[in-house]
């Protein structure tokens, strides 16, 4: 099926019409925008639309045309994004107990593909503390974890510390190895925030920080 130029414009002013007005456009409006004195003419293009499936008319209704598979801008924004599984809350600060059941999906959230790796599984948790805020992530945001068993050094890490018992849960830190020895660095110069060191053997990571959500009130 090839659309004549006239029709594929036709096409396009009537999806960029629905897009700003959430209503369709008058057989004028479509002609001036398409280059077309003639009502006629039109609507001779109209009804090869028609026939070709890509448009319903009702022509007892003022601007009864319909968009065939038209989605709202809103819609299509909607349909481009991925829904990522939330698991709950990481601490930035103080680690705080593993959920029972850590792969337990509380929620969903919806992330545009940019803010998403190009490959590997990820994940969501809401942030709770203020050990990171120099890193720009705060008590509230939403960080999309890529899952994976180890990171860099320097990169933002989801670590779950399991000795010594005192300090065991999840956490969220910089992570930093040199051999057999692992900082998990905050990133907040306030003297309450802390770096913990520990051994590798006591420490599992959960994945890496690849992008932050945050919702403004």
């Amino acid at each position: 099926m090839k659309l004549r130029p006239r029709q594929q414009r036709i096409l396009e002013f009537i999806q960029e019409y629905l897009d700003e007005y959430d209503y369709p456009p008058t057989i004028r409006e479509i002609g001036k925008a398409a280059g077309i004195s003639s009502t006629s003419v039109v609507n001779y293009n109209l009804e090869k639309l028609t026939e070709m499936g890509l448009i319903q008319r009702n022509r007892e209704v003022s601007r009864g045309l319909r968009l065939v598979g038209y989605l709202s801008k809103h819609s299509r924004k909607l349909q481009d994004e991925s829904k990522v599984p939330l698991y709950g809350k990481i601490a930035a600060g103080e680690p705080i107990p593993m959920p029972v059941n850590p792969k337990e999906v509380l929620d969903h959230v919806m992330v545009p593909p940019e803010l998403l790796p190009k490959s590997g599984e990820v994940f969501a948790l809401c942030v709770e503390g203020h050990s990171m805020i120099d890193a720009l992530v705060d008590t509230g945001d939403i960080i999309i974890v890529r899952s994976q068993p180890t990171v860099n050094n320097s990169e933002m890490a989801v670590v779950e510390i399991m000795e010594p018992h005192e300090k065991a849960g999840a956490t969220l830190k910089y992570f930093q190895q040199e051999g057999s020895q692992v900082e998990l660095r905050p990133a907040n110069p306030d003297p309450a925030y802390h770096s913990f060191w520990l051994r590798s053997d006591q420490v599992k990571v959960y994945g890496k920080v690849v992008s932050v959500l945050r919702r403004y009130q």
